[in-house]
C-alpha cells in the first residue's frame, strides 16, 4: 500500500500492493509490513506501523477504496479514507495533455512525470512569463529532479497554487499512482473543470447466479479472508466484480429460441418477376480482369482530378485556380514512409555500436533513433542521417503525394527535432534542409496538396516554436514557404493560417519580417500583399516591445527595396517614424538609417520635384542626427556607413559626418570596411556584400558589410578629410587618418587627375611628417610612391615640384633634437634609394634637397648619411 499524505480527518491516501509507504505532515517517509488480519471487531484488515503507537484499521468501501481509524497508543485518534491510486489518465486528461502540444507525449506517467520537466512545461503554457522552460532540465539524475521541483515549489507558492511537496514528492519518488494524482488535481486547478468518476453500481442478488465466495481481497491489497462466523464475510456481495457481471447477463438472456412466426401473405402484393440470366463467355483470366479493372480506376480519378483543378474554384488554402479542397493523393501502390527511411537510419547507426545497443529492440529503429537523437546519438551522426534522409526525399514524397496521411507521420516523428536542437545546431539545419527538400518536390508535383499538408499539419505545431524561439523565426519562415505556392492568394492564405495559429501580433510581425524577402525575391509584392506587410509594419512601428518596432523598420526596408513604386508609399510614412531617431534601442537605429539610406537613394534615382526637397532634409536630419550623437554605437555607426556609401555622390552635404563617423570607429571596424577580398581572375569584380550578426542573440538581425572603397566618391572623401583635418588644425596625422586616406587612392594603373593634385596640396605636410613616424611609416611610404610615380608624367612632375620644400622640412624634423620618436634611419634611406632608382625628375629632385640641406642645415646633416645616397 503506497499513500502520501499527511493523517487526518477525511484525508485521501494512494493504496496499492502490499507494502505501506507513509508520509506524514512532518515530511517523514517510513515503510510498514505487510497488511495484517484485524483483530478488532468491525474490520477487516489492519496497517501497522512497526514502532509499537500507530496502527490503521480499515474496511473496504463499494468504490474500492478503504476507511477507517487511526489508532494511537491503542485509542481512535483520526478518521481517514484512502482511496485507491488510479493507474491511468482518464482519456479528458489525455486529451487535454495532447491539445498544450508538449515536447513529447505522455506514455507512461510514473515515469515521465518524474522530473518535473514536462509539469513545468505544462504550466509553461498557462503561465508563459513566469516559467522559462530553459532553467530546467530534462534529466533522469537526483539532482535534476530536486533543482526542477524545487522551481515549481516557488512558482506553487508565488501563484497561490495548491499544490505542495506532499503532492509532488510522491512523484518524484516514482510512487505508483502517484503522478495521475498530481495531473487530475493539475488538470483541475488549471482548467477549472473535474474529472468526472463513474462508477458501476452493484447488481441485485440473483438466486440463479453463482457468486465467487472467495473474493475477500481489498482491491488486490492481498488481505487474508475473515472467518465464517465474521459478519464482515457479507462485504463479497460488493464491489465491481467483472466477472459477476458476466454472469448475470449470461444468465439473463433467453434460454430456448422463440418460436418462430408466421409471415401473412398480402393478397394485394404484385408478384415479382425474375428474369432469366443471359451466360456470358469469359475470355480473360481472374488476373487479367483485375488489371483492367485497376487501369480503369486510375484513368477515371486522373480525369476527375484535371476536371477538379480545372474547374477554377478557390481553394481552401488560398489558390486562385485550383480544387475546392486537396485530392487525396495519386492512385497507385505506395511504400510507407517508414519503410523508406529504415534502411538509411539503420545504415548509418550501425557504425556506432553503443547507439545500437542502447536502441530499444521493441519499437522500430527510425522511432528509437529519434528518442535518442537529443541524448546519446552523436551530433554529426544524426545530421548524417538527416542528410541521408534528405537524399530519398524524391520516393518520400512520391509515398506522400500518394498517400497524404504518411505525410503526417512523418512530420510527427521529426518535427520534435526542431524544439530540442538549438538554432545554430548542424541538426537543426539538416532537419530544416530534409523538409524543404520533401515541400520542392512536393510542389512541383501537387502544389495545392502541399499547401493543404502544411497549413493542416506544419502550422499548429510550428506556431508554437515561432513563438517560443526567436532564433528560429527565419529558417522555419522560409520552411513554411517552400511548401506555399507563388501565388499571391496562397500566400494570403498561408499568412492567415499562421496568424490564427500563432495568434500573437509582435510575433507574427516578426514572421512578416522575414517573409517580405521572400515575397520580394518572388516578385509577389502586389497591392494587396504590400497593403498587409504595410499595415502591420505601422503597427510596429507604436509597439513598446524594442524588437518588434525593429521588425516593422526591417519591412519598411526590404518593401523600399522591392521597387521603385513601393518606395513611393513609403515616403509617404516619414512622418510615422522619423521620430524613432531618438529611440533607445540601437536596433531600431540601425534599421532606422538603414531606411533613411534606401529612401534617400531612391529620392536621388527618381530625381524628385521640388516636393519632395521636405522629404529629403527630413531624412538627411535623420543621418545628421545618428552620424553626430555620441551616443549612437559603434554598430548603428557601421551599419550606416555601409548603407550611405552609394548616396555621398547625391548628397555632398553627408560627407562631413560621413567621414568623421568612420574615423570614430574602432580599428577592428573600419579595417572591415576599408578592405577588399581578393577578387580571383576578375580584377574589377564588385563582391557582394557579407552577411553579418553584430550581437549574438536570438533576435539580432543580418545586416550587410560592404568594402565602401568600391561605391565611395573617391576625390570628395580625401578632399573632405584633408579640409576637416585643416579646419581642425590637426598637428599630424593619426593611423585611422592615414587608413582612409589610402583607401581613397586609386589603383597604380588609374590616371591621377588634377583634383587629386590639389588634394596632395592639403595634405602633403601630414604625409611627409608620417614618414618619420614609426606608426605611420609603412603607410606614408605608399602615399608618396603613389604620387611621385603616378600617371600621367606631367602629374608625376607637380607633384614631384610640390613635394621639395616638405621633404626638406621633413629631413630637417628627423635629424634635428627634438625629442620626438623616429623611424629607422635605414628604412627612410631604403626609401630615398628607391626613388633615386627611379631616375629623371625624381632623381634630380632628390639630389637638389639633399644638396639643399648640406647647404642649409648642415649640422643636422652631418648626423645623417644622405651623403651616401649621391657618391
Amino acid at each position: 500500500v503506497n499513500y502520501s499524505v499527511p493523517l487526518a480527518t477525511a484525508a485521501s491516501f494512494l493504496v496499492h500492493n502490499i507494502t505501506v509507504t507513509v508520509t506524514h505532515t512532518s515530511g517523514l517517509h517510513r515503510k510498514a509490513a505487510a497488511l495484517k488480519e484485524s483483530g478488532l471487531p468491525g474490520f477487516i484488515g489492519v496497517i501497522d506501523y512497526n514502532d509499537g503507537h500507530r496502527k490503521d484499521f480499515f474496511n473496504r468501501n463499494p468504490d474500492g477504496s478503504i476507511s477507517g481509524r487511526h489508532f494511537l497508543d491503542g485509542s481512535p485518534h483520526a478518521e481517514f479514507t484512502a482511496k485507491k491510486p488510479p493507474q491511468s489518465l482518464p482519456r479528458e486528461v489525455l486529451r487535454w495533455l495532447q491539445s498544450l502540444d508538449l515536447s513529447y507525449s505522455v506514455k507512461n506517467a510514473k515515469r515521465d512525470f518524474t522530473n518535473g520537466f514536462l509539469v513545468a512545461e505544462i504550466l509553461s503554457r498557462y503561465y508563459p512569463n513566469d516559467i522559462s522552460m530553459h532553467t530546467f532540465e530534462n534529466g533522469t539524475k537526483a539532482s535534476c529532479r530536486n533543482d526542477n521541483w524545487e522551481q515549481l515549489f516557488r512558482f506553487f507558492k508565488k501563484r497561490d497554487i495548491p499544490i505542495g511537496r506532499l503532492d509532488f514528492e510522491p512523484v518524484s519518488l516514482s510512487i505508483t499512482g502517484a503522478a495521475q494524482t498530481l495531473i487530475i488535481k493539475l488538470y483541475t486547478v488549471l482548467t477549472g473543470r473535474t474529472v468526472p468518476v463513474f462508477v458501476v453500481q452493484d447488481l441485485p442478488q440473483d438466486d440463479h447466479v453463482q457468486i465467487r465466495k472467495d473474493d475477500t481481497s481489498v482491491e488486490q491489497m492481498q488481505v487474508p479472508s475473515p472467518q465464517p462466523e465474521e459478519p464482515q464475510a457479507d462485504d463479497t456481495s460488493k464491489g465491481q466484480d467483472a466477472y459477476r457481471v458476466f454472469e448475470v447477463a449470461r444468465q439473463s438472456r433467453p434460454v430456448e429460441r422463440s418460436a418462430p412466426q408466421t409471415v401473412a401473405e398480402r393478397p394485394e402484393a404484385v408478384p415479382l418477376e425474375i428474369a432469366e440470366a443471359n451466360r456470358r463467355t469469359l475470355t480473360k483470366n481472374v488476373a487479367q480482369l483485375r488489371a483492367q479493372q485497376s487501369q480503369i480506376q486510375q484513368a477515371h480519378m486522373q480525369k476527375s482530378r484535371v476536371a477538379t483543378s480545372m474547374s477554377g474554384r478557390k481553394s481552401s488554402a488560398g489558390t486562385e485556380a485550383g480544387p475546392s479542397t486537396p485530392a487525396l493523393g495519386y492512385v497507385g501502390a505506395a511504400k510507407p514512409a517508414i519503410d523508406v527511411m529504415r534502411p538509411v537510419v539503420a545504415n548509418v547507426l550501425q557504425e556506432n555500436a553503443r547507439v545500437m545497443k542502447s536502441l530499444d529492440p521493441r519499437k522500430d529503429v527510425v522511432v528509437s533513433f529519434m528518442e535518442l537523437c537529443r541524448t546519446l546519438v552523436p551530433e554529426a551522426m544524426s545530421t548524417r542521417v538527416f542528410d541521408d534522409l534528405s537524399n530519398q526525399a524524391v520516393t518520400l514524397a512520391d509515398t506522400m503525394l500518394k498517400n497524404p496521411a504518411e505525410f503526417y507521420k512523418v512530420w510527427t516523428l521529426y518535427a520534435p527535432a526542431l524544439v530540442e536542437f538549438t538554432e545554430s545546431s548542424p541538426v537543426f539545419e539538416s532537419v530544416v534542409h530534409f523538409f524543404k527538400r520533401i515541400g520542392v518536390i512536393m510542389g512541383e508535383v501537387d502544389p495545392v496538396l502541399t499547401q493543404q499538408l502544411i497549413t493542416d499539419v506544419g502550422l499548429p505545431s510550428l506556431a508554437p516554436l515561432l513563438v517560443d524561439s526567436a532564433g528560429k523565426r527565419e529558417p522555419l519562415c522560409d520552411l513554411i514557404y517552400t511548401y506555399t505556392q507563388t501565388q499571391v492568394l496562397s500566400r494570403l492564405g498561408i499568412l492567415r493560417g499562421l496568424r490564427d495559429a500563432i495568434d500573437d501580433t509582435p510575433v507574427y510581425i516578426a514572421c512578416l519580417s522575414h517573409f517580405v524577402p521572400l515575397e520580394m525575391k518572388d516578385e509577389l509584392l502586389d497591392e494587396a500583399l504590400l497593403a498587409h506587410y504595410r499595415y502591420y509594419a505601422m503597427v510596429a512601428l507604436q509597439c513598446p516591445q524594442p524588437r518588434i518596432r525593429v521588425a516593422g523598420l526591417a519591412i519598411l526596408v526590404t518593401v523600399t527595396a522591392s521597387s521603385e513604386e513601393h518606395a513611393d508609399s513609403v515616403v509617404s510614412l516619414l512622418p510615422s517614424f522619423t521620430g524613432l531617431v531618438h529611440d533607445s534601442w540601437w536596433e531600431v537605429k540601425a534599421q532606422l538609417i538603414l531606411l533613411a539610406a534606401q529612401l534617400l537613394s531612391h529620392l536621388a534615382v527618381m530625381q524628385a520635384p521640388s516636393a519632395d526637397e521636405t522629404s529629403v532634409e527630413a531624412l538627411l536630419q535623420v543621418v545628421s542626427h545618428l552620424f553626430s550623437a555620441p551616443d549612437t554605437s559603434k554598430i548603428v555607426l557601421q551599419v550606416g556607413l555601409c548603407g550611405l556609401v552609394t548616396s555621398l555622390k547625391h548628397y555632398p552635404s553627408l560627407l562631413p559626418n560621413y567621414v568623421s563617423a568612420l574615423l570614430r570607429q574602432p580599428a577592428a571596424f573600419r579595417l572591415r570596411l576599408l578592405q577588399s577580398a581578393p577578387k580571383g581572375d576578375d580584377a574589377y569584380a564588385v563582391l557582394p556584400p557579407r552577411r553579418v550578426v553584430y550581437v549574438r542573440g536570438t533576435s539580432s538581425r543580418f545586416y550587410e558589410e560592404r568594402c565602401i572603397c568600391e561605391h565611395w566618391p573617391a576625390v570628395a572623401v580625401a578632399r573632405t578629410l584633408a579640409e576637416q583635418a585643416e579646419e581642425s588644425k590637426l598637428e599630424h596625422f593619426e593611423p585611422e587618418h592615414l587608413e582612409v586616406f589610402t583607401a581613397c587612392l586609386p589603383e597604380p594603373e588609374v590616371d591621377l587627375s588634377e583634383e587629386w593634385l590639389a588634394v596632395f596640396e592639403k595634405v602633403k605636410a601630414y604625409v611627409f611628417v608620417a614618414l618619420i613616424d614609426p606608426a605611420l611609416h609603412m603607410g606614408a611610404r605608399e602615399v608618396v610612391k603613389r604620387f611621385w610615380l603616378c600617371r600621367p608624367q606631367s602629374a608625376a612632375l607637380k607633384a614631384i615640384d610640390a613635394s621639395k620644400r616638405t621633404l626638406l622640412q621633413m629631413l630637417r624634423i628627423n635629424y634635428g633634437d627634438t625629442g620626438h620618436a623616429r623611424v629607422q634611419e635605414d628604412e627612410l634611406l631604403d626609401l630615398l634609394r628607391e626613388m633615386r632608382d627611379a631616375g629623371g625628375a625624381i632623381a634630380a629632385m632628390l639630389q637638389s634637397v639633399v644638396d639643399n640641406f648640406r647647404e642649409a642645415h648642415n649640422v643636422e646633416f652631418q648626423r645623417s648619411r644622405l651623403d651616401a645616397l649621391f657618391e
